[in-house]
């Protein structure tokens, strides 16, 4: 295993919810000429396009016409949720085998670390082919991602992706190759539908082709001693680091998690030189982070005791700032009941130059070479405005320009949105401002609320 290069000249395309992409990745497989190759961490076991093709029939189309397909999957049974995990054991073999499946997988295990996960999202169509792409993002094959844009109605799931094409492919291929070959496979789920068939890859040799202006890097965190890496590596907390340390005017941040303390210090370092800081995250989190919130607010001063004591706390102190929003997504039906939208996306833009799009969460085990994870960092003003100005639009339904007056807008509306959730009223547009202070102890303010 080895870091990767930035490369230039590439065509980058965003992809903001469940619906489009999907749409876009479903219409990428059928077009592929030679190979489809997919990282799958988290799926549905019964998952559909919205066409309704099941992701199944979708590979078995592929080998009907001769296209490679392999897909490697993650393999935890100890993981504290495993209902949408595939693990490769007998049930899952049984299954495979009753649909006759012929296309490879392996299984890449995460030994004896039950809290461990191969998180990545990614593929790659046609690889070492002419018009090679490559997709890196947050989304997993679940219904509950299959949204649209504005989420006016249907699920309730916020997530993006991001298309590649260009040098950068390449390594988007060797990253596949590399886990593919070097990934510890159980006992209980070998290789399908044997290891001849599912059998090593040779690292690729050709380079795509320029075809765009985007300058794009990969970035990786793997957990120190897989893939035959010894020290493991954090590329991606090095390039959030670099990023929030150069950052002038705007930091724009959509995550499932509120931060790691080291980063959260350099938000305040940036509020401190002037950045204006909009973070959305969910307005009610996964458990494990209420749980740890609770644990902190019990310790009072003694908070640094926990693991993620400084966390919270680093997180209450931005909340002094003026130029810092924490910002939840929800929308208002026409019948006065409220939806949260759950913040699943990956993804931070600066100064409406440059952004990173992926798999990792703002939490230590994502950043700290612990989980596997694979983002993409892109450097094109055009772009990443573009995808900066759409994000907002979404959740504020204003029509933005400039990243000062997108993250000026989205404070504006969030705050004002909040404001009228506490007297009773709607949801403006789609978000409202959440307390850092009181980030997962709290109900969501779409919740009734006492005195209300």
């Amino acid at each position: 295993m080895r870091g990767y290069p930035r490369r230039s000249f590439n065509e980058v395309t965003p992809w903001i919810d469940g619906v489009p992409f999907h749409d876009r990745l479903i219409a990428a497989i059928r077009g592929a000429r030679a190979r489809v190759w997919a990282i799958v961490s988290f799926i549905q076991p019964d998952f559909r396009f919205p066409d309704g093709t099941l992701w199944w029939d979708l590979l078995d189309e592929c080998v009907a016409r001769g296209v490679e397909v392999r897909v490697l999957f993650w393999r935890n049974p100890r993981f504290f949720k495993t209902g949408h995990v595939f693990l490769g054991g007998a049930a899952e073999r049984e299954f495979l085998a009753g649909r006759g499946a012929r296309w490879s997988g392996r299984w890449d295990s995460s030994g004896d670390d039950a809290g461990h996960c191969h998180h990545q999202k990614a593929y790659v169509v046609d690889a070492e082919e002419d018009g090679a792409l490559a997709f890196v993002g947050g989304m997993v094959l679940s219904q509950a991602t299959l949204a649209r844009p504005g989420h006016a109605q249907g699920l309730e799931k916020h997530d993006a992706f991001v298309e590649l094409r260009g040098p950068v492919v390449f390594d988007a291929v060797c990253n596949f190759v590399e886990r593919w070959n070097l990934a510890r496979m159980d006992a209980e789920a070998p290789p399908w539908p044997d290891a001849r068939t599912a059998g090593p890859l040779q690292l690729p040799e050709r380079v795509p082709a320029a075809c765009g202006d985007s300058d794009v890097q990969l970035a990786r965190t793997v957990k120190a001693g897989c893939y035959e890496c010894a020290e493991g590596e954090a590329e991606i907390f090095e390039h959030y680091k670099k990023l929030f340390a150069g950052a002038r005017r705007t930091i724009y941040i959509e995550n499932q998690h509120p931060g790691e303390y080291t980063l959260l210090i350099l938000l305040e370092e940036a509020l401190l030189r002037g950045v204006r800081v909009v973070m959305v995250v969910p307005a009610e989190p996964m458990r494990a982070i209420c749980a740890a919130a609770e644990e902190v607010m019990a310790l009072g001063e003694g908070f640094a005791a926990h693991r993620y004591g400084p966390t919270f706390r680093g997180l209450a102190a931005l909340g002094g700032y003026s130029g810092f929003t924490l910002a939840a997504l929800a929308r208002s039906d026409p019948d006065g009941t409220h939806r949260e939208i759950y913040t699943h996306a990956k993804l931070c833009v600066v100064d409406g130059e440059c952004m990173t799009i992926g798999s990792a969460n703002l939490v230590d085990l994502s950043m700290l070479a612990d989980h596997t994870e694979l983002n993409a960092t892109i450097w094109d003003g055009p772009v990443c405005l573009k995808m900066l100005c759409d994000l907002v639009g979404e959740h504020t339904g204003a029509v933005v320009s400039g990243d000062v007056e997108a993250l000026a807008e989205m404070t504006r509306v969030a705050r004002a949105s909040r404001d009228n959730l506490l007297i009773g009223g709607p949801v403006i547009a789609g978000c409202y401002a959440l307390d850092p202070a009181r980030y997962g102890l709290d109900l969501p303010l779409t919740r009734p609320q006492a005195g209300v």
